[in-house]
């Protein structure tokens, strides 16, 4: 028998995020610590999203594959303040 799960990927990744950047104000810290780590990088989440996420994951070994396309998606623009995902994103809810 499978269990499945209602929370969608947006949710998990939003719970990872939280858990990793720290509580209500997470997700903004870590968009702009995934901005800096790109930038750093010399990378464009719109334009090299795989490249992006595995620099994100490569910098914090923590982050898992859910979490770190959530933000190359934050940061690629293509997901409004509220963490929910654009509805061009394959995490939308």
């Amino acid at each position: 028998m499978i269990i499945s799960s209602s929370r969608t990927p947006s949710d998990r990744a939003r719970a990872q995020i939280a858990q990793l950047f720290g509580g209500e104000q997470g997700e903004e810290r870590a968009v702009a610590w995934a901005r800096g780590v790109l930038e750093h990088a010399g990378l464009d989440a719109s334009r090299a999203p795989l490249r992006s996420m595995r620099a994100l994951r490569r910098a914090e070994r923590r982050l898992g594959l859910v979490a770190g396309r959530y933000l190359v998606e934050a940061v690629a623009g293509r997901s409004d303040t509220t963490g929910r995902a654009g509805a061009r994103s394959p995490l939308r809810d």
